[in-house]
């Protein structure tokens, strides 16, 4: 992460990023938010993360693709566009079919920056709100415990084609059931994990006296609260539109 800004302005630019595409209900000022997602993402880890980002879209291609068509077909009130037999397409349907795939990539966007920090810069940042201690440590490993999923399952990829064993070429039915026999297996360890990680937490003292946790906090400065008022400006405007 950028080291002039503060773990907090992620956090604040995250929020008001995804309840504006929440809020959407415009193609072009989904559109905008998602571009600002983008723009928030160099902002925060440089182009480099941005070029994960898209191999992280290109890899579930075929889920965004399906989704897509989904509410393409689906979705049949308003006027219609194109009509062949039972196949409608309407401006309804074109309508969600945008704004959906628009609120997935920007809500991946946020996870990608999200998941990119530690736990302990969230519990750092988290703290300042004054929120209970449990909250703050459930918050920050849920967040790291996605971004651990993602390496796990790159991993888990990595050592099945050392093995020629590969989900091509199989049916739809084949791939749910070997998905499932891997999935519960690392979802069960990473929970593992995460329990040992509280309760190493636990016994350095957080949730039980604030004194007792070394972490020097860091105050934002006049750059941290520029990017996040400008942030909160330019999504009001558009959300106003």
């Amino acid at each position: 992460m950028n080291n002039t800004l503060h773990i907090k302005t992620l956090l604040i630019v995250n929020i008001i990023l995804t309840s504006a595409i929440l809020l959407s209900d415009k193609l072009l000022i989904s559109f905008l938010v998602f571009l600002s997602s983008i723009v928030a993402l160099i902002l925060f880890y440089g182009s480099k993360k941005l070029g994960k980002f898209f191999q992280l879209i290109y890899k579930f291609k075929t889920l965004f693709i399906t989704l897509f068509f989904f509410q393409l077909l689906f979705r049949r009130h308003g006027e219609v566009y194109f009509e062949w037999y039972y196949l409608k397409i309407t401006e309804i349907g074109v309508f969600y079919a945008f704004n959906s795939l628009l609120r997935y990539f920007v809500i991946l966007l946020s996870a990608t920056m999200l998941g990119s920090a530690s736990p302990y810069q969230m519990i750092k940042a988290l703290r300042t709100w004054r929120l209970p201690e449990q909250i703050n440590i459930v918050v920050s490993f849920t967040i790291q415990f996605l971004r651990q999923l993602q390496i796990d399952f790159k991993i888990l990829n990595q050592n099945l084609k050392k093995r020629n064993i590969t989900f091509k070429r199989k049916s739809l039915k084949k791939r749910f059931e070997l998905a499932g026999q891997f999935i519960v297996p690392i979802i069960g360890s990473l929970f593992s994990d995460l329990k040992y990680k509280v309760i190493a937490m636990e016994l350095n003292g957080y949730g039980i006296n604030k004194k007792i946790q070394p972490f020097i906090y860091k105050k934002c400065n006049v750059i941290d609260y520029a990017i996040m008022g400008l942030f909160l400006f330019g999504m009001i405007c558009l959300i106003l539109m």
